[in-house]
């Protein structure tokens, strides 16, 4: 009733070294890809955000109010983004 397998294990074909090497420095190279996209995103998105300030004239008001402010803000922002379908990610 129990029959030996003889035949070899299936699964993945195992890799050379440098097939390994190659493979990790592909990872590695889209890792930095990735990391410029974002990168990118978020210095046009600061952009943006620094242009719509001054277009409403709100970079005039003196840094103590955006103090004050700042939470409230954020809030409103998270509150909004909630509930659109593309969520503001907080910056760390």
């Amino acid at each position: 009733m129990d029959t030996l397998n003889t035949s070899k294990p299936r699964g993945r074909k195992a890799r050379s070294l440098q097939e390994e090497i190659a493979a990790a420095e592909k990872l590695r190279k889209l890792q930095e890809r990735q990391k410029e996209i974002e990168r990118k995103a978020l210095a046009r998105n600061q952009k943006a955000v620094s242009e719509l300030i001054a277009a409403h004239r709100l970079d005039g008001i003196p840094v103590e109010h955006w103090r004050q402010a700042i939470e409230e803000i954020k809030a409103s922002l998270h509150r909004h983004s909630s509930e659109s379908p593309h969520p503001v990610q907080p910056h760390a």
